[in-house]
């Protein structure tokens, strides 16, 4: 008789039985891992529901190493955010008047209209403004929104107490009064601050969710991933209401509130921020590549040649260093003399390149009441720009003001994108830019169109001798250069057309 084994493997790749030869039940016999042995079956049984009921499917290899301290510390925040709203939630009961037989349910449901218009309108308004920023700076609104939700807690909390404030503008300032518009005021703070959150919140976590089922060593599901996070929360959730409904028992006076509450906001704030230090995600956005690319350029001269051998710092040695609100548009001057910054944009439009500025003229610089008007640049400087970018995807220029005595320092600069564009052109815009601050620095401040095209040329040229060196040793680092976060949304791109006679004598050929 030909024998055989099947073996049955979970989502995670461990053998949860073997079946031999077909026989039952003498035939099948169970392996489980080391740490399911030393106990019994009922405790490991449970154990294994628990399991697939809170952690996403193939856990731990469907998931980033960094998931698990993640969601640890999500956890406590969530607990802490989740008891401090109901502090809140009283104090907006007590300011409608519950328990009060003059208060008016009308009134209550006024404010509550009101309330509800500012959220909504907040919500359109940062929907509008923040929505491509979200993804690439994700770390950074993830704690955001938690500090606008602590924001909307304290508004809420303090609401009733406004109600009896007035201010003036005479001395002494505040005085009491029966019914004051600081709570209406300190309601409609908190519903806006509590709509920024859902926006801020909702986008940021979009991205580290599709960080976490990305980067394991399997490809997770998303789905499932999100879906078991919101039974983490709602578990959470409830469990903060029970405590919360026990401590508020205990505590009524306004001091023992604020004290209790002051402890779950700061509890809650550093678990946040401990949360998202853990988070290494293996893609550059602009902060994570200037560090990249700093320590790479490390290992070479000025001329772009090889010093030493170059490497990349892996992506866990860069999240230590990165910051948490800090500007992404920042890029170090290189200048051991100063401090100062330069400034670049990925993917704006043409126009902010060559649109026409005003300069004051004469007696009028003084004063700024006159003004002449003239372009960045004219036609044939914007040729010879273009030029320098033939084999580009890209055109890097100066937009600070720029005339015959130089740019501003230290420079600001932005990047068009042409039509085509991927995530490595990004990449090397902005270590084209690196090196722009860098030769700008050097050179203090070039002036005149050709000493600052003559900068931007051997710039390019510098990069484009470093730039294939730095992706190759960024892939051995375990960064994934085919994605990328430089560049959020769908930026305007250009097409360099040819010459209409051009296109003429084509025609008649």
């Amino acid at each position: 008789m030909t024998s055989f084994a099947i073996r049955e493997r979970d989502g995670s790749g461990g053998v949860i039985a073997v079946y031999r030869n077909g026989q039952q039940p003498s035939g099948v016999s169970t392996e489980r891992h080391a740490w399911k042995q030393q106990q019994d079956r009922r405790r490991a049984y449970w154990f294994r529901l628990m399991s697939d009921m809170f952690l996403p499917e193939g856990y731990p290899s469907t998931v980033s190493s960094d998931y698990l301290q993640y969601q640890i510390w999500n956890a406590l925040q969530a607990f802490c955010s989740s008891l401090a709203g109901l502090f809140a939630s009283r104090a907006v009961l007590q300011g409608h008047g519950v328990g009060n037989a003059s208060a008016s349910a009308t009134n209550a449901v006024f404010l509550t209209v009101i309330q509800d218009v500012f959220s909504r309108l907040t919500t359109v308004v940062a929907g509008y403004y923040l929505g491509t920023s979200l993804y690439p700076e994700a770390k950074t609104y993830r704690l955001l929104a938690d500090i606008l939700n602590d924001a909307a807690i304290i508004s809420d909390t303090l609401s009733p107490h406004l109600a009896h404030l007035s201010l003036s503008m005479s001395y002494p300032f505040v005085s009491r009064t029966d019914d004051s518009w600081l709570r209406v005021v300190a309601l409609c703070m908190s519903g806006a601050f509590r709509a920024l959150c859902g926006t801020v919140a909702g986008g940021s976590k979009a991205a580290l969710t599709i960080h976490f089922a990305t980067a394991g060593e399997k490809l997770g599901d998303v789905g499932d991933l999100s879906a078991k996070d919101g039974s983490k929360e709602t578990v959470l959730a409830l469990l903060g209401m029970l405590c919360g409904s026990i401590v508020l028992h205990y505590v009524h006076s306004a001091q023992a509130t604020y004290l209790v509450l002051l402890s779950l906001v700061s509890c809650h704030l550093t678990a946040n921020f401990v949360a998202v230090r853990v988070i290494a995600m293996p893609i550059f956005n602009r902060q994570r590549a200037s560090l990249a690319w700093t320590a790479f350029r490390a290992a070479f001269d000025d001329e772009g040649n090889p010093v030493t051998k170059p490497r990349v710092p892996d992506y866990l040695t860069v999240s230590r260093r990165e910051g948490i609100f800090t500007n992404p548009a920042r890029i170090p001057c290189y200048s051991q003399s100063s401090d100062a910054s330069a400034l670049c944009a990925l993917g704006i439009s043409f126009s902010s390149l060559s649109r026409p500025t005003t300069q004051s003229t004469g007696i009028s610089r003084t004063f700024r009441a006159s003004r002449e008007h003239r372009w960045h640049m004219d036609d044939e400087q914007i040729a010879s720009c273009v030029e320098v970018f033939t084999g580009e995807k890209y055109i890097l220029w100066f937009t600070s003001d720029v005339s015959t005595t130089g740019c501003t320092y230290p420079p600001s600069l932005g990047a068009v994108l042409k039509d085509g564009h991927g995530t490595l052109d990004h990449l090397k815009a902005w270590a084209h830019a690196h090196e722009v601050a860098r030769l700008v620095c050097r050179r203090r401040n070039p002036s005149g169109f050709n000493e600052q095209l003559a900068v931007v040329r051997d710039a390019l040229t510098h990069v484009s001798r470093m730039f294939p060196l730095f992706v190759d040793a960024a892939k051995v680092a375990g960064w994934k250069t085919e994605e990328g976060a430089l560049v959020g949304g769908s930026p305007v791109t250009i097409v360099i057309e040819p010459p209409e006679s051009t296109i003429e004598d084509r025609k008649n050929i």
